[in-house]
């Protein structure tokens, strides 16, 4: 099921002290969705995967999210009350990849995360593959 569906941008700027997604700008499109339904009654290791396609603007230099996905993912979780921990995080850029983010070590108020980046596993491709037709057909 699809709960969100919408055009994240950021300036590269800090805002009030906090720390941007990344010092350049940047456009994607986001697609929170929740893999697991009520029709199979199965609970999800994963319930969620947010689905990232880098939005071609002019404006943007289009950063690529690969290198920031942690401050990506910190913001996004915050603000639609995500566990970072159980949500794939899923970039169409070509190939499709997916990052997972675990908890490496706490600084102060930061926490710090190992990343590991890998192409789409089939099972996972079949889960989402309803939620990217429109998304991934239009890729450039």
């Amino acid at each position: 099921m699809i709960l969100h569906d919408f055009i994240y941008e950021w300036d590269g700027k800090s805002i009030s002290g906090e720390k941007p997604i990344s010092w350049w700008p940047g456009s994607y499109r986001v697609r929170i969705v929740k893999l697991e339904t009520e029709k199979t009654g199965l609970s999800y290791l994963i319930p969620f995967a947010v689905i990232l396609k880098n939005v071609k603007a002019p404006a943007t230099i289009n950063i690529s999210i690969r290198n920031y996905i942690h401050n990506f993912a910190q913001k996004i979780s915050k603000e639609y009350d995500l566990d970072i921990n159980k949500t794939l995080w899923i970039e169409l850029d070509g190939k499709i990849k997916v990052a997972m983010l675990n908890p490496d070590r706490q600084l102060a108020d930061e926490t710090l995360y190992s990343i590991s980046w890998r192409s789409i596993r089939p099972n996972e491709l079949k889960m989402i593959e309803p939620y990217i037709t429109d998304m991934h057909k239009n890729q450039d």
